[in-house]
C-alpha cells in the first residue's frame, strides 16, 4: 500500500513538473540557439541520471548475486516480454490506430509526412552514449563507490528526473502543439498499455514452459512491467525464488529498454518505444523515449506508464491466485 501511495504522489509531482514546463515553454520566445542549448541540457541531465542509476544497480548486492543464480530465467522472460510488447503495439498501431511508424495518421499529406520524419530524433549515437553510461555507472557502483555514498543515488535520481521532466515539458511547450496532440490521441492512448499487458503476459507464458519456473510464475514475474521495486515485494510471500526472478527480470527490462529504444525508434516505430520499458515509460525512461522519438509521443509514454504502474499491484496478486 505504501509503495502504491508513493507512486501516486510521484505521479502528481511528474504531471505538475511537465505542465509547468510546458506552460513556460509555450510562452517564451525561443531562438534556435536557445533551443539548441535546451537540448544539450536535456542530454547532460539524462547522462547523469543513467550513470547514477547504473551506480545504484552496480552497488546492489541482490542484483549482482541474481546475475549468476537466476540470470537465464530472468533474461528469457525479459526478452520475450519485450518482444511481445513490441509485436502487440505494432499490430495495434497499424491496424487499429491507423498510425505510421512516426505515430502520425497514415493518410497524412506528403508534406506533413516529411515534417514528421524530420522531427524525429532517433540516432544510433544516442545508443552508444546510453550503453556507455550504464556500463560506467555499474562499474563505478560495484568497484569504486562506498556503500554509504550509494545511499544518495536515490536522491540524485529523483531530482535528476524532476529536472528532466521539467525540461521535457518546456520542449513540449516550445513545439506549440501539445493540446493538439492530446486531442489527436484521444481515448486511443489507453489502448497502448492494454496492448503492452497482452504482449508481455502472452509471451512470458512460453518462457515459463521452457523453464522449471512454470508458466504462471513466469507471467507473475513479468507482470511487474519494469517496476522492479514493487513486483518482487508482492511475490516474496508467495515464493522467494519467483521474487528474485521478478526483481532481476524487471531490472533488465528497464536497462535493456534504455539501450534498445534508439534502435527501435529508427527501425520499428515510435510507439513501439513506449512498449519497451513498461511502467518506467512514465518516469526514468521517459526522457530516453522523447530523445529518440518526438515530443508528441510524450502523452502516449506518460499515460501508458501511469496505467501499467497502477496495474502492477492488481495483476501480480491476481496471477498468483490462478
Amino acid at each position: 500500500m505504501n509503495a502504491t501511495q508513493g507512486t501516486l504522489l510521484n505521479l502528481v509531482i511528474y504531471i505538475a513538473l511537465v505542465t509547468i514546463g510546458a506552460v513556460l515553454g509555450s510562452r517564451g520566445r525561443w531562438s534556435k540557439r536557445a533551443a539548441y542549448w535546451l537540448g544539450k541540457l536535456q542530454f547532460a541531465a539524462l547522462m547523469i541520471l543513467i550513470v547514477t542509476l547504473g551506480i545504484k544497480l552496480g552497488a546492489d548486492d541482490q542484483v549482482i548475486a541474481s546475475l549468476g543464480e537466476i540470470g537465464l530465467a530472468a533474461l528469457l522472460i525479459t526478452v520475450l516480454s519485450m518482444a511481445g510488447s513490441i509485436i502487440t503495439v505494432t499490430l495495434l498501431r497499424r491496424f487499429a490506430l491507423k498510425l505510421d511508424r512516426f505515430g502520425r495518421p497514415a493518410d497524412m499529406s506528403t508534406e506533413e509526412h516529411a515534417d514528421s520524419t524530420q522531427a524525429g530524433k532517433a540516432d544510433n549515437a544516442l545508443t552508444k552514449w546510453i550503453a556507455a553510461a550504464v556500463v560506467l555507472g555499474m562499474a563505478v557502483g560495484y568497484f569504486i563507490i562506498p556503500d554509504n555514498a550509494t545511499a544518495w543515488c536515490g536522491t540524485v535520481i529523483d531530482f535528476g528526473l524532476y529536472l528532466l521532466l521539467f525540461l521535457v515539458g518546456m520542449d513540449m511547450g516550445r513545439q506549440g502543439d501539445v493540446l493538439r496532440d492530446i486531442r489527436a490521441a484521444g481515448f486511443k492512448v489507453l489502448l497502448i498499455p492494454l496492448a503492452i499487458v497482452v504482449g508481455t503476459l502472452l509471451f512470458a507464458l512460453p518462457a515459463g514452459l521452457l523453464l522449471p519456473l512454470g508458466a504462471k510464475d513466469a507471467m507473475a514475474a513479468s507482470a511487474g512491467f519494469g517496476w522492479y521495486s514493487l513486483a518482487p515485494t508482492l511475490l516474496a510471500p508467495y515464493s522467494l525464488s519467483v521474487s528474485a526472478v521478478a526483481f532481476l527480470s524487471n531490472v533488465m527490462r528497464e536497462i535493456f529498454s534504455i539501450v534498445a529504444i534508439p534502435f527501435v525508434a529508427q527501425y520499428v516505430g515510435y510507439l513501439e518505444c513506449v512498449a519497451l520499458p513498461g511502467a518506467a515509460a512514465m518516469d526514468t525512461v521517459l526522457p530516453v523515449v522523447i530523445g529518440a522519438t518526438h515530443e508528441r509521443i510524450t502523452i502516449y509514454s506518460f499515460v501508458s506508464g501511469v496505467i501499467l504502474s497502477l496495474l502492477v499491484p492488481v495483476l501480480v496478486p491476481l496471477i498468483i491466485l490462478l
